[in-house]
């Protein structure tokens, strides 16, 4: 179908993926009124697969 053209069908087997967290971890500043401070967090990762096997993309032809 159409619609999951460009999807990904990931594997849930367990070990085919690693998740590595980085070491860096910001804090920034949105806005601020009267009563409230709007701040967000980011930080980096990177999700690596094992396997070919273990995310098979979608194509719709």
């Amino acid at each position: 179908a159409p619609a999951v053209d460009g999807s990904i069908l990931l594997s849930m087997r367990g070990g085919d993926y690693e998740l590595t967290v980085g070491r860096d971890f910001s804090l920034g500043y949105l806005s601020h009124d009267a009563q409230s401070v709007g701040l967000y967090l980011e930080f980096s990762f990177t999700f690596r697969a094992h396997t070919p096997e273990a995310a098979v993309p979608l194509v719709y032809d």
